[in-house]
C-alpha cells in the first residue's frame, strides 16, 4: 500500500511539473498587445484634411472640423478585430473609394486618422473600434517628438 501512495504522488508531481513547464508556451499563444507593434505617424495633407471632415458621417468619431484637426496622428496600424497589420489602401487595386488603411485578413477599414469607417470592406452591421491612438506625446524640438520611453525624429 505504501508503494502505491508513493507512485501516485510521483505521477501527480510529474503532471504538475509538466504543466508548469508548458506555461511559457501557452503565454506565447496569446495575441500581443498593440503596444508591441509598430507605431505609425501620419501627417495629413491639406487635401486630406478636407476628406477627414467630409468623412465624419461615415465614422463614430472623433468628428473633425476645419481648424480642429491635429497636426499629425499617431497610432498602432493593427486591426482592432484580430490584430493584423493594416495596409495602405493606395497600393490596393480594389474597389475602396477612400484613402486609408485596410485589413486584408479579416476585413475592416480605417481612415488615416485611425477612425473606423463603417460599411467599407466590412459586412453590413459590423462595427469595429478605432485604432489605438498613442495620446501621450509632446514636441521635444523641431522635428523631434517624444513618447513615453520612445523618441521619434520626423524629417
Amino acid at each position: 500500500m505504501r508503494k502505491r501512495k508513493i507512485l501516485i504522488r510521483c505521477v501527480w508531481g510529474g503532471c504538475v511539473g509538466l504543466l508548469f513547464s508548458l506555461s511559457p508556451f501557452g503565454e506565447s499563444l496569446k495575441p500581443s498587445s498593440a503596444t508591441d507593434g509598430p507605431l505609425a505617424i501620419y501627417r495629413p495633407t491639406e487635401e486630406y484634411l478636407k476628406e477627414l471632415v467630409a468623412n465624419n458621417k461615415l465614422t463614430t468619431g472623433p468628428y473633425y472640423s476645419e481648424g480642429t484637426i491635429p497636426d499629425f496622428f499617431v497610432y498602432y496600424p493593427l486591426s482592432t478585430h484580430k490584430g493584423c497589420f493594416l495596409h495602405d489602401s493606395s497600393g490596393f487595386a480594389g474597389d475602396i473609394p477612400l484613402q486609408g488603411l485596410f485589413d486584408p485578413c479579416h476585413m475592416g477599414f480605417w481612415d488615416y486618422s485611425g477612425r473606423f469607417i463603417k460599411g467599407i470592406n466590412m459586412p453590413d452591421g459590423v462595427q469595429l473600434k478605432n485604432l489605438e491612438v498613442e495620446g501621450s506625446y509632446r514636441w521635444e524640438s523641431d522635428g523631434v517628438i517624444r513618447f513615453p520611453k520612445k523618441q521619434i525624429v520626423i524629417n
